[in-house]
């Protein structure tokens, strides 16, 4: 309860939150479509993969300078039980499955590795700030009885609760001081954004769907269905027609038609593809390959639309710069860590 709770309240502040940016990324859509709400293709990361575990009581263990942390089945068990419980759409695709470990063998590695610099650099909680955040929760509650309960089921005490908390404020500390090393932009640099996310296209598309952890044979196989679709529109086929009867997302019946989209609405490889597209009719000359699969792609129209208030830029364009020097670090802090996964119960391609 309380760690859903702390979840919901937006405080539990990991660095990055990857499972929840992995899953925002497999599970994002927009209304008619499988992209979207994700600015970036996907991400290799940088940490090593040794020897595979054969304990069956554990899930992962990683090493680095930091020392070592296991992550157990029964731990690894409650968190994908947690993630199933909030996303069963997942359980709806299993070819999703084997990501959802890779994002919490992830998350893992990120914590470790997170927390041994926090260590390392002698960060403190603030007891203040502690404090304000246990009082924001048991104010949560309608009585002192009912808190105590809560805490009760959770298998905690106030002690560890407070613990808890402590964690979540040095990593939001440490967060925080990695962040103020972001360069502010300029005036150029936010007008040149403004004019830029103002640009919008209108677009169809025809998805070919393929797993994330899918065999090198079988992305070409999906590959040469999308080519061989692609042909017959070069020969002539109508776009729309021919996504009506291959496409396999949600956006077939009306001919793959998507609307206007924006710069930041869709993955990055989707979002090139679609605005280098220049003249109505246009179509992508390969098929795109995105995390969810290949995909060919018509723009009808291009349209300048209303740039964005100058402010909302500029606050958009620092925060773009703050997450691009977190990254940067936890690229950083990943490449001293080895990870060795028990595969007889982690599905997972690092």
């Amino acid at each position: 309860m309380f760690s859903a709770l702390l979840l919901h309240a937006g405080r539990l502040l990991r660095l990055p939150a990857l499972l929840s940016l992995t899953l925002l990324l497999l599970l994002g859509c927009r209304a008619q479509d499988t992209e979207a709400n994700a600015t970036s293709g996907d991400d290799d990361r940088s940490y090593q993969v040794g020897a595979p575990v054969s304990d069956s009581t554990v899930a992962a263990i990683v090493t680095s300078e930091y020392g070592s942390d296991t992550l157990t089945a029964e731990e690894f068990r409650q968190q994908l039980g947690f993630i199933l419980q909030r996303y069963p759409q997942i359980q709806m695709n299993p070819a999703l499955m084997p990501e959802v470990h890779k994002s919490i063998i992830e998350d893992f590695i990120v914590r470790h590795v997170v927390e041994g610099e926090i260590a390392r650099q002698g960060i403190q909680a603030d007891p203040t700030a502690v404090e304000q955040e246990l009082e924001q929760i048991r104010a949560r509650f309608p009585s002192p009885e009912a808190f105590q309960e809560a805490l009760t089921q959770d298998g905690l005490t106030e002690d560890s609760l407070r613990g808890m908390i402590a964690q979540m404020v040095r990593q939001r500390t440490f967060r925080e001081q990695i962040e103020s090393r972001a360069t502010p932009p300029t005036d150029d640099e936010v007008e040149q954004f403004r004019q830029q996310q103002a640009e919008e296209v209108h677009v169809q598309h025809i998805l070919f769907r393929l797993a994330p952890n899918a065999s090198e044979e079988e992305a070409a196989a999906v590959k040469a269905r999308a080519q061989a679709v692609l042909d017959s529109i070069r020969a002539g086929a109508d776009f729309a027609e021919m996504a009506r009867r291959h496409s396999e997302d949600g956006s077939a019946q009306e001919g793959g038609d998507l609307g206007f989209i924006r710069r930041g609405e869709t993955v990055e490889p989707f979002e090139e593809a679609a605005f280098a597209l220049r003249d109505s009719g246009d179509v992508t000359t390969e098929p795109v390959r995105t995390r969810f699969g290949y995909h060919l792609i018509r723009l009808l129209e291009r349209r300048q639309g209303t740039p964005m208030d100058a402010a909302e830029a500029r606050e958009q364009l620092l925060q773009e710069r703050k997450q691009e020097a977190v990254q940067h670090l936890l690229e950083e802090l990943l490449a001293k860590a080895t990870v060795r996964i028990n595969p007889a119960l982690v599905q997972a391609q690092l």
